[in-house]
């Protein structure tokens, strides 16, 4: 098992125990933004190049933001337009974290240049919605979320 509170950041980019008000995830041309008006307590890990860096193998995310104290995991994928791709990263990504997140709420965010309609009824986007109890949105360029 790959153990959170165990990773030391190689890339230096991680924000492990953030308290801003609000934490960016960037991609080439798009953007999330957590918002943490309370300033509760965020690790932001960098998944594919520093977290499961090692996992050359496996899909991954671009990055995962874990709010211990809500029992909240965000896993974001910044892309072009394949969003397919991006479901696969996301589900992957949770699947070799799984054991970190016993009880926690998890939630999907792609954030694209692009999104096609018909990637949103495919079979594999509506079994990573319903992994994630619903918490999966796409969004084009830029998105923001409150904890």
């Amino acid at each position: 098992m790959l153990s959170l509170e165990e990773h030391i950041c190689i890339c230096k980019k991680c924000e492990l125990k953030s308290t801003k008000t609000a934490i960016p995830a960037r991609g080439k041309n798009t953007k999330f933004t957590l918002l943490n008006g309370n300033k509760k307590v965020v690790d932001k890990y960098i998944v594919d190049d520093c977290l499961l860096k090692l996992r050359t193998q496996d899909e991954k995310c671009d990055y995962l933001f874990n709010i211990r104290t809500e029992k909240i995991a965000y896993f974001i994928e910044c892309k072009g337009s394949d969003i397919l791709k991006a479901v696969d990263q996301i589900n992957s990504t949770i699947d070799i974290l799984k054991e970190n997140f016993f009880g926690y709420i998890l939630k999907g965010r792609i954030i694209s240049t692009r999104v096609y309609s018909p990637d949103l009824r495919t079979v594999s986007y509506r079994k990573l919605r319903e992994k994630l109890n619903g918490h999966l949105v796409t969004k084009n360029i830029s998105l923001e979320d409150s904890i």
